[in-house]
């Protein structure tokens, strides 16, 4: 059987360390990227057989050319990986519509319409799983269109879970906190910041457990509890 998955936002550093977890249970490993060179500097780095991945350079706001990529494949994934996503500049993005559309398009409006193309593709018993993020719990001023991207791909996997369940497709929403990838600048306690790697060991195992609902920090999950009880009069004058 040639099993095939989809790593989606393979220039990210968690990536890279998805690439080692799936090398072994996998036939191939086709990559979407903004960066081929990048994405061929890790498939070096960890020693693995270029022969086994398909790299697609592409950019995510081009919506058009993603799909003409998705239409040709003609072969059934295995499964999809979701990775790619920015946090963006809320200040700019509140008085310019085109960043805060650029926001919502790499966030929540170009996943749902790639997922829904490949969706079809899936076989039975295959898997989705997206990075989404504890932004995504609780709207913030510092994250404003961020978080609400976020929420609403929560949402849509969590919908989707239940439209996919009659098919056997698991559906795992990741939840991580920090993680210290190359554009991390926040000044935060250690043991809320987690590696690309663990992050990525994480993420794996937690496929192979088939769990739907995935924080990689366990502090993380207690925080999200404690936020969305917080109430509304309350939070509105927090600034965090």
């Amino acid at each position: 059987m040639q099993n095939k998955i989809i790593i989606y936002g393979g220039s990210s550093l968690i990536s890279k360390y998805l690439f080692l977890s799936f090398y072994n249970d996998n036939n191939e490993i086709v990559v979407f990227c903004r960066n081929k060179e990048k994405v061929n500097s890790y498939i070096k780095d960890l020693s693995l057989d270029q022969s086994k991945f398909t790299i697609h350079e592409v950019d995510l706001e081009k919506i058009d050319e993603n799909f003409k990529i998705i239409d040709e494949i003609k072969y059934n994934p295995k499964g999809i990986v979701w990775v790619a996503g920015f946090t963006g500049n809320p200040i700019k993005e509140i008085s310019d519509p085109e960043a805060c559309k650029s926001n919502y398009n790499i966030n929540l409006i170009h996943p749902v319409l790639i997922l829904n193309r490949l969706i079809p593709k899936l076989s039975n018993n295959s898997f989705i799983s997206v990075i989404t993020s504890v932004a995504g719990i609780r709207g913030r001023a510092k994250r404003l269109f961020y978080c609400s991207a976020k929420a609403g791909l929560i949402n849509y996997l969590s919908g989707m879970r239940q439209y996919l369940n009659k098919r056997d497709i698991l559906v795992n929403t990741v939840i991580p906190g920090y993680i210290s990838t190359e554009n991390f600048q926040i000044n935060a306690a250690k043991f809320l910041i987690s590696s690309p790697k663990k992050t990525a060991e994480i993420i794996f195992k937690s496929i192979k457990k088939k769990k739907e609902i995935v924080y990689i920090n366990f502090f993380w999950n207690i925080i999200s509890f404690i936020l969305k009880f917080i109430p509304e009069s309350l939070f509105k004058k927090l600034n965090f």
